[in-house]
């Protein structure tokens, strides 16, 4: 017969707790956080000349967010496991130079380029998750140190390529990088299908767990280093296909393509992280979309495009003030 003991309850409840915890809204910050949001989308639809045009909002809203939102979206990823991911610029820009070299070289199309781009970031994600998870190395050494190992292999793959730093492509990839439904539908597609992920399946669960308290999780057998590593293969791949949007906008790759999408890949979390206290899909969904309306807002008023990342941290360490003040209120 199964002898049941004491420590066999304490660890079914441990996982019980770790694989089935649901999202915990906090109502007021929600609330709070919506509300400012309308209020900004208000304020510039009055203020700001030309802000509804379909125009902006399609082209200079909703596209730029949905690019930095799927970077944004894999360092979430990495977050949600409890882990710190520097290396999702470097990661973008090289995945598209190399996605954006094999493309003209070997003349394929944009799917062929995504293909591309994922193998690329899946494997820099496996060497990063494999440091972190497997050989206890901390990770903001690790991927500070994959981003000058990045930055140096663009320009490989870019000399290799022509000779300089950067790297037409195809009018028919530009055509289809431009496209709102391709830009937007492919946001669309990533985000519904990595909330599914994350908050409708084991592994999410599992990853979340992992994030939430990796004692419990490892004292309720979760594969612990399987699930962090995890964290940064699925991050590799997505800033990978944002790297790739990003460059068929442009036009072109480049050495330090991505490298500008590092501070977002922080702060939309984080923002998100503030009105739905926790990290989540859509909390970095609403981040994304939030501060790009708000810099969409600036340029309008003529803020020089110097200031926005000024802008950007600025937001980021008032998140991090609001954050604090919460916990501290809390407990």
């Amino acid at each position: 017969m199964p002898i049941h003991t004491e420590s066999n309850n304490e660890t079914g409840n441990c996982l019980r707790q770790a694989i089935a915890r649901r999202p915990r809204f906090v109502v007021g910050g929600w609330m709070a956080g919506m509300g400012v949001f309308v209020l900004t989308f208000a304020f510039l639809a009055v203020r700001a000349p030309g802000f509804l045009t379909p125009v902006n909002l399609v082209r200079n809203l909703v596209m730029p967010a949905g690019i930095a939102g799927v970077v944004a979206l894999g360092m979430t990823v990495v977050m949600a496991g409890g882990g710190i991911d520097l290396s999702v610029g470097s990661t973008a820009g090289l995945a598209a130079l190399v996605a954006a070299t094999l493309a003209t070289r070997v003349d394929l199309g944009l799917p062929f380029m995504l293909f591309a781009a994922i193998i690329a970031g899946l494997l820099i994600g496996t060497v990063n998750g494999a440091f972190v998870a497997y050989l206890g190395v901390n990770p903001f050494v690790v991927t500070l140190s994959s981003v000058f190992l990045i930055r140096g292999l663009q320009f490989l793959v870019t000399l290799s390529a022509v000779s300089g730093t950067y790297l037409m492509l195809p009018v028919a990839m530009t055509r289809a990088g431009s496209s709102a439904t391709f830009q937007i539908g492919l946001f669309l597609i990533i985000v519904v299908g990595l909330y599914i992920f994350l908050d409708r399946t084991r592994p999410g669960r599992y990853i979340r767990a992992v994030g939430e308290s990796l004692e419990v999780a490892r004292f309720s057998g979760i594969p612990v280093r399987f699930y962090t590593w995890l964290t940064y293969v699925i991050c590799g791949g997505l800033v990978a296909v944002g790297g790739v949007m990003l460059t068929s906008y442009e036009g072109m790759a480049r050495v330090g393509t991505g490298d500008g999408y590092l501070i977002d890949a922080f702060v939309l979390p984080i923002l998100g992280q503030a009105v739905f206290r926790r990290v989540s899909v859509e909390g970095t969904v609403f981040g994304a979309l939030f501060m790009y309306m708000v810099i969409n807002g600036l340029f309008i008023f003529g803020t020089p495009p110097v200031y926005v990342n000024i802008i950007k941290g600025g937001l980021l360490l008032a998140v991090i003030l609001v954050s604090g003040l919460q916990k501290l209120r809390e407990s």
